[in-house]
């Protein structure tokens, strides 16, 4: 064998050796389980299926008996302890749940209402105005972002408690009213959080998430400021639009700083249109990987 011979085949073996150790590596990558501590929009968009799929969510529905069993599942799945708030306002039951990893009071709670609105009021066809609301994105794309929230948030976060607020969605209808859930949480559940921020209407393909002029200065810029450096400022707009009463009204009430994270430009509000087609998980992902940044970072 020559020297010019014994090099090649030394070269030959070294190649070989590299391209084996670079396919284990590619296949490593590609057959990885996902990071469990990011906040994954397919998983937000699934949970939106789900719950439109029970149907309305109406207080007193089996809807809502069964998605609030649901969410609790998912949540002490995702190694969280759930308690329920059992409250009443104007002669009506109120299910609160409250989700923590511990006992150590909140820092920081985020809420969104699970419940649904028994008439479609703002229907284009008046004939189906008295029908009950989907609801893909009034009450399921927040709970949804809450729920996915819980599953990637690392464990060495502030203490947080995510809230899922019964009775908002009613108002304008006899012998109910507006935010009931968090009324009664604010008034009976006694913490003291550094900032409460409200999801809603947070799903829509066409997702425009003005400043809520009531909202907290200080803590909707912190959030706003973490989705421009993620490159969501297109849809986290740094502009005033709206004043908005909100499951975030009786935290200001009570002078515990909140926030509202709302679109409240969509079209599909209160009408039997409000339905899965609506939603984008981009949208989700925009809202829940902020707020995942906002918090662990």
């Amino acid at each position: 064998m020559t020297k010019r011979s014994a090099i090649t085949i030394y070269l030959s073996l070294i190649f070989a050796l590299l391209a084996l150790v670079a396919g284990w590596y590619i296949a490593s990558f590609l057959n990885r389980e996902p990071d469990s501590v990011s906040f994954d929009s397919s998983r937000a968009y699934a949970d939106v299926q789900t719950q439109v799929a029970f149907g309305p969510r109406t207080p007193g529905s089996a809807g809502h008996a069964q998605v609030r069993e649901w969410m609790r599942t998912e949540l002490e799945s995702a190694g969280w302890i759930v308690e329920i708030h059992e409250s009443e306002r104007l002669g009506h039951p109120i299910y609160n749940l409250i989700a923590k990893r511990s006992d150590e009071a909140p820092q920081i709670i985020l809420g969104a209402h699970y419940d649904t609105r028994f008439f479609a009021d703002n229907d284009p066809d008046e004939s189906k105005r008295t029908e009950p609301v989907p609801g893909a994105n009034d009450g399921a794309s927040g709970v949804a972002v809450l729920l996915e929230l819980a599953r990637s948030l690392p464990d060495d976060t502030v203490p947080v408690w995510l809230v899922f607020f019964d009775t908002e969605d009613n108002g304008r209808i006899a012998g109910w009213d507006w935010i009931l859930g968090s009324r009664a949480f604010a008034e009976e559940i006694t913490v003291q959080p550094q900032a409460v921020v409200i999801v809603d209407m947070i799903g829509d393909a066409d997702l425009n998430i003005y400043l809520e002029k009531n909202s907290d200065v200080a803590i909707r810029t912190e959030i706003w400021t973490t989705a421009a450096e993620l490159g969501y400022g297109n849809v986290f707009i740094n502009e005033e639009k709206h004043s908005m009463l909100d499951d975030h009204t009786p935290f200001l009430e009570k002078n515990i700083p909140a926030v509202d994270i709302i679109d409240f430009d969509y079209e599909y509000w209160h009408t039997t249109h409000d339905t899965l087609d609506k939603i984008s998980p981009a949208s989700l992902q925009a809202v829940g990987d902020t707020l995942w940044h906002w918090i662990a970072e």
